[in-house]
């Protein structure tokens, strides 16, 4: 149960932090960099990677899937800031979580799993919420339409992301996991940087600061989410991580942010969070 809490606090201080930064006008794109250099300085002294002096087909396949991997995760969390700028943490939250559908139904279609009726109940939510949420009186302004935009691409990398996961642990060794998940920080500062030097080149100390500190949680959130499958059953680990997050993010957003929602917005939260509860079961 420990390790349960701790993945859902870790990913909810990920999206705090990044709101700070948005909220104070910060550089998003170098807090991002700093982000990824804090999780590949842990993970490099917490993971074996003597596999690095040693490649084989094993290692070129890890590489290969570390490199995209490398690139969703920083478009998603580049995508996840500007959307909180837009749309506000509440909303964007659970659209990020939304995301599992996508390997969810990549089971279904590629990996030949058949889910129960209650998953497809689930699904069949999930969509209704993305259409619902874009059904409010002021759907047809210009900052709606780029809000809808923003939260579908959020949900579409945050669907990648976690198929890359599941992808991985299919087809990839479990030996190279470590390596899997370093080569993947080395990536995202790669491209997170190439995206700084083309978008904003000044940063401050402060960027610097909440981008490191923001790396701590990024980092162990898949750890702490392993150790909670060690010691709780899946079905009850994922629905409650996601819905979770959820949770917390927009009491404390309500609470100490004072950031509303719209009842669309409101409604489709709601929905976002059984969907995933009946997703996951």
């Amino acid at each position: 149960m420990t390790a349960l809490i701790l993945t859902i606090v870790s990913h909810s201080l990920v999206m705090f932090a990044m709101r700070f930064t948005e909220v104070n006008s910060g550089n998003r794109y170098a807090a991002t960099v700093f982000t990824y250099v804090t999780g590949a300085i842990i993970t490099f002294f917490v993971v074996d990677t003597s596999a690095l002096s040693n490649p084989d087909v094993d290692f070129l396949f890890t590489f290969l899937m570390a490199a995209y991997n490398g690139v969703c995760m920083t478009m998603g969390m580049i995508i996840c800031r500007i959307s909180m700028g837009v749309n506000g943490t509440p909303i964007s939250t659970t659209f990020n979580r939304l995301g599992v559908l996508i390997p969810t139904v990549s089971s279904i279609l590629v990996f030949g799993e058949r889910p129960q009726i209650v998953q497809f109940i689930g699904i069949a939510i999930a969509v209704i919420a993305i259409i619902y949420i874009n059904s409010g009186k002021d759907s047809k302004s210009s900052n709606h339409i780029k809000s809808i935009k923003l939260l579908i691409a959020l949900f579409i990398v945050g669907g990648l992301i976690d198929l890359n996961t599941k992808i991985y642990d299919t087809y990839g060794s479990q030996e190279l996991k470590g390596c899997y998940q370093f080569i993947t920080f080395i990536f995202c500062i790669i491209v997170s940087f190439a995206v700084m030097m083309a978008k904003n080149r000044n940063f401050s100390l402060k960027d610097a600061v909440v981008g490191g500190v923001t790396g701590i949680p990024n980092t162990f959130i898949l750890y702490f989410s392993i150790k909670a499958v060690e010691s709780l059953p899946a079905y009850i680990v994922f629905p409650a991580y996601s819905a979770g997050v959820i949770l917390v993010v927009n009491v404390v957003n309500y609470l100490l942010f004072k950031e509303k929602l719209s009842k669309e917005e409101k409604i489709a939260t709601v929905m976002v969070a059984v969907a995933l509860i009946l997703i996951n079961m």
